[in-house]
């Protein structure tokens, strides 16, 4: 089965609750990374949620806004 990579941003604090908002979705990993990157306008250090699991991939900016989420996704 194929892959996709599914790509999101998401926003938490004490004001607005937790908020996701989903970028796109891409068929290879580095351009689902690009897909972040181009959002953030920036570089993004990409490393697993959990240590013990590749997927999903976490990277925050640290400008205080969103963090973005790659997530692995078999198609059917």
């Amino acid at each position: 089965m194929p892959e996709r990579y599914e790509v999101s941003k998401v926003h938490s604090c004490e004001f607005c609750g937790t908020e996701e908002q989903m970028l796109g979705s891409c068929a290879e990993v580095a351009d689902a990374r690009s897909l972040a990157e181009q959002d953030a306008r920036r570089t993004l250090e990409w490393r697993p949620v959990l240590e013990a699991e590749p997927w999903p991939l976490h990277a925050d900016p640290e400008d205080g806004q969103f963090e973005y989420v790659i997530h692995r996704r078999e198609d059917a």
